[in-house]
């Protein structure tokens, strides 16, 4: 047979381009069910820092949810694009294939009827932040934004979402959790118990919300894959 003539690079070879063929075809992405005004919540990619782990656990809601990240879409004729505050980057705009790379598990929500008119104001505000820094003090009213507290603050005016103390604190154990001793000892910063605030897993709880479907399963088992569901 012509396979056992080739030598183990060649087969090697064949077997990754056939893969990657293959991943192409199969996984490309259907996103044509997305709506301007859509939130995108995802888990922590399996290489993010502790952070991102600390951030889930002490923010632990009755829906049990494991977000820690949240951007909001927005669909043009060029692209469907996420916005959103994330580290090193600040407030940014980027095609959703892009946003997709950063995360693990992405799952879709949208607003109820009653305020989806406020989408097109809360974009606009969107705009307007672009380029502003992320907020490592995860503090409202600091000069920059963390992921929830920018979806928050688009669409403050028309009070959509509520704010709530913040804790730091493992509920396992009722005490600081490491990582937030560290990270806020390093800024030199006291640790903001009890400030209002907001994060990923208490906005995908709120009452103006509903879920749509998984956008990506978890990369730790598999490629980017999106399902579609049915109209909302």
């Amino acid at each position: 047979m012509i396979l056992k003539s080739l030598s183990l690079p060649a087969l090697l070879t064949i077997t990754i381009i056939a893969m990657a063929s293959q991943s192409s075809c199969r996984h490309k992405p259907d996103i044509s069910y997305l709506r301007t005004g859509d939130l995108l919540f995802a888990t922590s990619h399996p290489n993010a820092d502790g952070l991102d782990q600390a951030i889930n656990d002490v923010t632990q809601t009755s829906k049990h949810t494991d977000y820690t990240h949240v951007g909001i879409v927005e669909v043009d004729d060029e692209a469907v694009w996420v916005i959103h505050a994330a580290p090193i980057k600040g407030v940014t705009r980027e095609p959703i294939e892009s946003f997709l790379v950063d995360q693990n598990v992405v799952d879709a929500y949208r607003l109820v009827e009653e305020y989806r008119e406020f989408i097109p104001d809360a974009i606009e505000k969107a705009h307007a932040l672009l380029g502003l820094p992320y907020d490592y003090t995860y503090m409202l009213g600091s000069g920059g934004h963390y992921c929830s507290g920018f979806i928050y603050t688009i669409f403050e005016h028309y009070g959509v979402f509520d704010l709530e103390p913040m804790t730091f604190k493992d509920p396992r154990t009722g005490e600081f959790h490491k990582d937030w001793i560290d990270h806020y000892k390093e800024m030199g910063i006291e640790i903001p118990e009890g400030q209002p605030g907001c994060h990923p897993n208490g906005l995908a709880g709120s009452a103006v919300l509903r879920f749509l479907n998984r956008v990506q399963e978890s990369v730790a088992n598999k490629p980017i894959s999106f399902l579609p569901f049915g109209e909302y």
